[in-house]
């Protein structure tokens, strides 16, 4: 099978992680993919792996929208032999990328990682190409894969496009895994650090925490427009840490040292319909996790020994009392998040959907 995976997504996001995953498991199985978007470089070395860069310079808002025109001539300047060949087009470029495709004969699916999630005038352009997309594909039949049973919902009431299949996050297990946990008990967010993600209610807990005699330190990682308040924060507080996004390989060790992981994304927006990386992270890492308590945060089979989530006016009261729980409890739970994640949330079974609905697609359309 040869994929052609197109994407606005630069690999640099944080939110690459799993196209690089899906892209290296479906590689891994002995299939080929060509990989279009506008990095410079290619995003993994792989001899079945064939990187086209399109760099593009547009104006914020117009960047997609730039980069899809550039991916419709290089496609009609291409001939792809390979009647296995499949297409994968990010719900950003479809408008400009899908019609070429047809032309060409070549199945398409629509891959939707995250609907839009800024807000005014850049989001409303954003949910506008998010509806074409998908008015696209349900005019195609095509396929669209979503994160979650919440995001499909969504899809099908804003829509009434139902041929879409769910690809939740999962995790490399031997990357992520647990370490020599720190001496103080460590909660830790990773993740986009903007205002609107509820990071500082992270903070909040924390300095409950120390208030009432609870020795917990809060580790953060990431990058966002809240991360210089963060960083002015870290300096009158001697129990915050944090530190600017980094390689995978680095945040790894990271999150293996800590106790407890952070979900805060408020009940709205997007965040009800995520399968967030970070939840998964967590887990493969042997940490407990707390958050707020919405469709987007909730597993199937945990236990509320070391997974709770909460009503968000309750994040910081409820908070105090797990927090209480876990570090009494822990050596008791301390192997359960772990033995969730290698039973559920290995990459594998994400990558065994899609080459799955990839193969059906390549054979209806033969």
């Amino acid at each position: 099978m040869h994929v052609l995976w197109m994407t606005a997504r630069a690999m640099s996001d944080l939110c690459a992680t799993t196209q690089r995953a899906l892209m290296a498991g479906l590689l891994g199985r002995g299939h080929s993919i060509t990989f279009v978007n506008g990095d410079a470089n290619s995003p993994m070395e792989h001899e079945n792996l064939t990187h086209m860069a399109l760099p593009v310079n547009a104006r914020r808002g117009f960047q997609s929208r730039a980069l899809g025109i550039a991916m419709k001539g290089w496609l009609g300047l291409q001939r792809f032999e390979d009647h296995s060949t499949v297409a994968i087009v990010e719900w950003r470029v479809v408008k400009q990328v899908v019609p070429i495709l047809e032309q060409m004969g070549i199945p398409w699916t629509l891959m939707d990682r995250s609907p839009p999630a800024d807000a005014g005038l850049f989001g409303r352009l954003q949910w506008r190409s998010w509806a074409t997309a998908w008015r696209l594909a349900k005019r195609a039949n095509a396929r669209g894969f979503v994160v979650s049973a919440a995001h499909q919902a969504f899809v099908n009431k804003k829509i009434g496009h139902e041929h879409t299949t769910v690809i939740p996050a999962g995790v490399d297990l031997s990357l992520f895994k647990p370490k020599n946990k720190r001496p103080t008990f460590t909660m830790v967010y990773h993740g986009r650090l903007d205002r609107h993600r509820g990071v500082l209610a992270c903070v909040m807990l924390a300095q409950k925490a120390r208030h009432e005699a609870v020795e917990v330190d809060l580790l953060i990682i990431g990058e966002g427009d809240l991360l210089p308040s963060l960083m002015e924060l870290a300096q009158h507080h001697a129990f915050l840490q944090v530190h600017d996004s980094m390689k995978q390989s680095e945040l790894a060790e990271l999150l293996g040292t800590c106790h407890l992981g952070l979900l805060p994304m408020p009940r709205r927006g997007v965040w009800t319909m995520a399968s967030p990386l970070k939840r998964s992270e967590y887990l493969a890492s042997g940490l407990c996790i707390f958050g707020i308590d919405h469709e987007g945060h909730a597993l199937q089979g945990v236990d509320e020994a070391w997974f709770s989530l909460v009503p968000q006016e309750d994040f910081h009261i409820d908070g105090m009392e797990f927090l209480r729980r876990c570090m009494v409890d822990w050596h008791q739970i301390v192997e359960a998040p772990r033995a969730y994640a290698e039973s559920r949330l290995d990459w594998a079974s994400s990558v065994s959907t899609l080459e799955s609905c990839l193969s059906t697609e390549i054979q209806k359309d033969s």
